[in-house]
């Protein structure tokens, strides 16, 4: 199961995160995009991968609060919509 993890730290490693996860099961890679704040965790156990979403978000590594939810493919951030006419 693909996790995402935002408000990463951009001082997080990918062996942060793989030592964090690891407390729930088996990780089998870790990429961290630290110009955006989030990674991502692959975990080959679905139940373990559920139990560090439970477990992992609000918790805090390098002082940043984490937000872990499941990986989804293509959602796109929340943008206002501009109001008014463009020029």
């Amino acid at each position: 199961m693909r996790l995402a993890v935002h408000n990463l730290a951009s001082a997080a490693t990918e062996n942060d995160l793989r030592t964090l996860f690891e407390i729930f099961g088996k990780v089998t890679s870790v990429e961290i995009h630290a110009d955006r704040g989030r990674g991502i965790v692959d975990m080959p156990s679905k139940s373990a991968a559920k139990d560090a979403i439970t477990n992992l978000g609000g918790q805090s590594l390098l002082g940043h609060e984490l937000d872990v939810s499941e990986f989804q493919q293509g959602k796109k951030p929340f943008r206002p919509q501009r109001r008014g006419r463009r020029h």
